[in-house]
C-alpha cells in the first residue's frame, strides 16, 4: 500500500489479513452453523472501535456462504443506517420471506407436497408479520410524533389516531399468535438464518433500544441466530441512556446469551506492521533504503512509543498520517521522529498537543524573545508527570523516554525542575545537523508543515552563484548586504544562502564558483558575526554554520583539481578580511581537526584540507597575527575572544597575547570590555552569560581583576562592573 492513503475499509481479501483474522472466522463458522440450528441465540462478537469487527465479519459470512450443504442464509443488517424502527424490521423479515421463497422454487419438482405447503406457509406468515409490525410500530410512532414537543402541528392529531386505530382493529391474528404460528412453522423447516448485525456501537440511544427490541421480542425466532457486532462499554452506555437504566452493561447479558471477545493482536504485531509500512512508504517517498542508525533510530522508535498501539485502526490512523505529510516535509524532519510523534499522536494526543506548545515555547528561549517564570514551569512540569507517569526508564510511558529525543527534560520529583534544564549545547548541534523533533530549527515542520515563511527565489539565488564565477568581490558585496537583512524568522537572509548551499548543491559548481565562495566567506564573515548578535543557545552557531560550507567547497575543490585548494587557503590566510572568523573559527577549528590541540580529532579522510597546507597556512597566519595593523583591529572586531585563543593556538605564544590583553585593559573602558568578551552562555529558564574563573585567569590574575571590578563599582563604569560581577556569582551556579 505505501504512500496510497488507506481508506480504513474493513478487510474482505483474505491475503491482506495480517492479523489473524482469516484463521479465526474459519474456526467460528461452525459453531454459529451450529447454533443457528437450535431455538435460537444471541451471540456477542465484542471488540473496542478499531479493533477489527467488522473484517473478522466479512470473513466470517465468506465462511458461513462456503457452507452450502448446511443450508444456512445469512442476512447482514446495519442498524445505524436505518432511520426509524420499520425499516429496520422489514430489513430482517422481508429476506427471511425471500429466502424461504427461494426454498420453493429451488425444491418445487423434488419437495413434497406437504414440506412445500409448509414453506409457503412460513413465507406469507413472515411477509404478513412484518408487514403489521412495521405499521403498528410506524402508527404509534406517527401518534407519538404528534405529541413530542416541537414537533408537528395539533392539526392532525385525529386522524393519525384514527388510522392507527383502523390498522390495528384489522382482523388479522394478534400478532403474539402470529408470531408463535412463525415460530413453530420455522421449527419444522431444515433451515437456519445468520443474522448479522453490526456497528451497534454506533447507535444512538433509541436505536439500541429498537435493535434489542428486534432480537429478544419482535423476532426471536427459533433457527436463528443473531450474531451482534460492537464494543461493549459503548453499547453498554447507549441502552443505559435509552432505557434508563442503571446498569447497561447488566441489562446487556439479558439480551446476549455468549460472547465472543475479539482478541488483542498478538505482542509486537501492530508494532511490526506499522514497522514495515513506515520502512516502505520511506523507501517510496525518498528512492533510498533506510539502513543503518537512520534503521536503528526507527526501530527504536516503534518499540518504545509503538507499546501505546492498541488496535489495527490506530496503526492505520498513524500510518496515513505519515503517507499524507511526509511526502511534504521530506527534506526538513528525521523520519524516525516523525514517525515516533505520528504515533505518539495517535496514541497519546494529550501528549502530542504538550510536545507543540513546549517545544514552541522553548524556541522563544533559544531567541531570547521571551521568559518563562517558575510558575509556568511548575505547571507546565506537572502536566507532563500526568501524561507520563511511568518511572521505568524502558517504558514509552516514561519522561526517561520522552528526554531522549526532547531536550530541556529531566525526570525530577520536583515540578519545575521537570522542564526548561540546561542542555549540552553539542546535543542540540547533533539534533540540528539531523533536523530532529528537538532541534528549534527544525521542529515546526513537524507540526506547522513549513519553516521559514520567505524564502529566497531561485533566480536571485542562482544570480549569487553566477557572482561567485565571475566577480567575488561582488558577491562579498551582496553577502554582506544580506548580513544586514533579517527575515520574518529573525534570522539572515545570509544564513538562508548558507543553508541552501547543501552537499547536492555544491557537487554541481565549477571550480571558479567554489572559490568566489570561499573567497567571499573569508571577506565578510566579520560583519556577519557581528549582525548576528553573539551566542545562539541551542543552535549551531552562523560560524559553525559558515565553515561546514567553505569545508565542503574546498572538499569539492580538491575533487576538482588537487591544486586549488592550496590557492584558497592561501588567499584565507593572507589576504581575507574577515580576521575574527579565520583565526577565532575557521583555522581553530582545522587546528583541532587534525589534532594539534584539543581532544576531538577527525580521522584524515574527514579532514577538509591536508596537514601540509594547513602548516602553509599557519606559518603565513603566525607572521600576520604579529604584525602591528593585525593588532589595531581586534579591539573592533565582534568575537575577541574567540580572536584571542585563535592567537594563541596558531602562534604557540600565550605570554604575547597575555602581553597585548593586559596592555590594551589598562584603561577601565579596554578591561570591562575583554571580560565581556570571556563570558560563556548557558540555558536555563533563560540564557544567562556567566564569566567562569577559568576564562578570566588565561589573561589575568583572578584576584586583581575581582579587586578592580569592587572598586569600580562606584565609579564611571559602575552598571558594568556590577553585571560582570553578577556574572560570575552566576558561573559559580552552572
Amino acid at each position: 500500500m505505501t504512500t496510497i492513503l488507506d481508506t480504513d475499509r474493513a478487510l474482505e481479501d483474505k491475503e491482506k489479513d495480517q492479523f489473524g483474522f482469516v484463521g479465526m472466522a474459519k474456526k467460528l463458522a461452525p459453531s454459529i452453523v451450529q447454533a443457528s440450528k437450535g431455538d435460537g441465540i444471541v451471540i456477542g462478537l465484542e471488540g473496542p472501535w478499531g479493533s477489527g469487527k467488522t473484517s473478522l465479519l466479512n470473513f466470517l459470512r465468506a465462511e458461513l456462504a462456503a457452507n452450502d450443504g448446511e443450508n444456512v442464509h445469512t442476512i447482514t443488517i446495519a442498524p445505524w443506517l436505518n432511520g426509524d424502527s420499520s425499516p429496520l424490521v422489514s430489513a430482517l423479515l422481508d429476506p427471511m420471506a425471500a429466502i424461504l421463497d427461494s426454498q420453493i422454487a429451488a425444491n418445487s419438482c423434488s419437495t413434497a407436497g406437504r414440506l412445500k405447503e409448509s414453506v409457503t406457509t412460513a413465507s406469507q406468515l413472515i411477509r404478513t408479520y412484518g408487514s403489521k409490525t412495521a405499521r403498528s410500530i410506524s402508527s404509534l410512532a406517527a401518534i407519538a410524533g404528534y405529541f413530542a414537543p416541537g414537533a408537528q402541528a395539533v392539526k392532525g392529531v385525529s386522524d393519525a389516531v384514527a388510522n392507527a386505530a383502523d390498522q390495528l382493529s384489522t382482523p388479522v391474528p394478534a400478532l403474539p399468535e402470529l408470531k408463535h404460528e412463525i415460530a413453530e412453522k420455522i421449527k419444522d423447516l431444515d433451515i437456519g438464518f445468520v443474522v448479522i448485525l453490526d456497528d451497534l456501537d454506533r447507535l444512538e440511544p433509541e436505536q439500541a433500544v429498537e435493535v434489542v427490541r428486534l432480537v429478544r421480542s419482535v423476532a426471536d425466532f427459533p433457527r436463528v441466530a443473531y450474531l451482534m457486532c460492537y464494543d461493549r462499554e459503548v453499547l453498554a452506555q447507549a441502552l443505559e441512556s435509552g432505557l434508563k437504566v442503571s446498569d447497561g452493561d447488566l441489562y446487556l447479558q439479558k439480551i446476549v446469551q455468549l460472547t465472543f471477545n475479539l482478541p488483542l493482536p498478538e505482542p509486537f504485531d501492530l508494532r511490526s506492521n506499522f514497522l514495515d509500512e513506515a520502512i516502505a512508504i520511506y523507501g517510496e517517498i525518498t528512492g533510498k533504503h533506510i539502513e543503518g542508525k537512520l534503521l536503528n533510530d526507527l526501530r527504536s522508535a516503534v518499540d518504545r512509543v509503538g507499546m501505546g498501539l492498541s488496535t489495527p485502526r490506530e496503526v492505520k490512523l498513524a500510518l496515513n498520517s505519515i503517507r499524507f505529510v511526509y511526502p511534504q516535509v521530506t527534506d526538513d524532519v528525521y523520519f524516525p521522529d516523525f514517525c515516533r510523534l505520528h504515533l505518539i499522536k495517535t496514541t497519546n494526543y494529550k501528549l502530542y498537543q504538550w510536545l507543540e506548545s513546549y517545544l514552541s515555547l522553548r524556541s522563544v528561549l533559544v531567541t531570547g524573545d521571551a521568559k518563562i517564570s517558575n510558575d509556568e514551569r511548575e505547571e507546565i512540569g506537572k502536566e507532563l508527570k500526568i501524561l507520563l507517569p511511568s518511572e521505568s526508564i524502558d517504558s514509552g510511558n516514561s519522561i526517561w523516554n520522552l528526554k531522549r529525543f526532547i531536550p530541556g527534560l529531566e525526570n525530577s520529583d520536583e515540578d519545575d525542575k521537570r522542564v526548561f534544564a540546561s542542555t549540552n549545547p553539542s546535543s542540540i548541534k547533533d539534533a540540528i545537523e539531523l533536523k530532529r523533533l528537538g532541534s528549534p530549527l527544525h521542529y515546526r515542520f513537524y507540526f506547522a508543515l513549513t519553516g521559514p515563511k520567505t524564502v529566497m527565489p531561485d533566480n536571485e539565488f542562482d544570480g549569487l552563484l553566477e557572482l561567485a564565477r565571475s566577480d567575488p568581490a561582488h558577491l562579498t558585496a551582496c553577502l554582506d548586504e544580506l548580513a544586514m537583512e533579517r527575515r520574518t524568522t529573525g534570522r539572515t537572509w545570509f544564513e538562508h544562502v548558507l543553508n541552501r548551499l547543501d552537499d547536492q548543491l555544491l557537487s554541481d559548481l565549477d571550480e571558479k564558483q567554489l572559490l568566489g565562495i570561499v573567497q567571499a566567506l573569508s571577506d565578510m564573515m566579520d560583519v556577519a558575526i557581528k549582525e548576528d548578535g553573539g551566542h545562539r543557545a541551542f543552535a549551531i552557531s552562523l560560524s559553525g554554520i559558515a565553515i561546514q560550507v567553505a569545508e565542503k567547497c574546498l572538499k569539492q575543490l580538491s575533487e576538482l583539481n588537487p591544486s586549488s585548494p592550496l590557492e584558497a587557503i592561501e588567499y584565507m590566510a593572507s589576504e581575507g578580511k574577515a580576521i575574527n572568523w579565520l583565526v577565532g573559527e575557521f583555522f581553530r577549528f582545522q587546528l583541532i581537526a587534525h589534532g594539534k590541540i584539543g581532544k576531538e580529532a577527525q580521522r584524515p579522510e574527514q579532514w577538509a584540507i591536508s596537514n601540509a597546507i594547513l602548516d602553509k597556512a599557519i606559518t603565513i597566519l603566525k607572521e600576520r597575527l604579529n604584525s602591528q595593523d593585525t593588532k589595531e583591529q581586534i579591539p573592533c572586531l565582534p568575537d575577541i575572544s574567540a580572536y584571542l585563543y585563535g592567537w594563541m593556538n596558531i602562534t604557540n605564544d600565550d605570554q604575547a597575547v597575555v602581553a597585548w590583553t593586559r596592555e590594551y585593559s589598562q584603561n577601565d573602558e579596554g578591561f570591562l570590555r575583554i571580560l565581556n568578551h570571556l563570558r560563556g552562555w548557558v540555558m536555563s529558564d533563560k540564557v544567562y552569560y556567566p564569566l567562569a574563573k577559568s576564562n578570566v585567569i588565561r589573561f589575568f590574575d583572578w584576584d586583581d581583576a575581582i579587586t578592580r571590578l569592587e572598586h569600580m563599582k562606584d565609579g564611571e563604569f559602575a552598571d558594568e562592573a556590577k553585571d560582570l560581577l553578577t556574572a560570575i556569582e552566576q558561573s559559580r551556579d552552572f
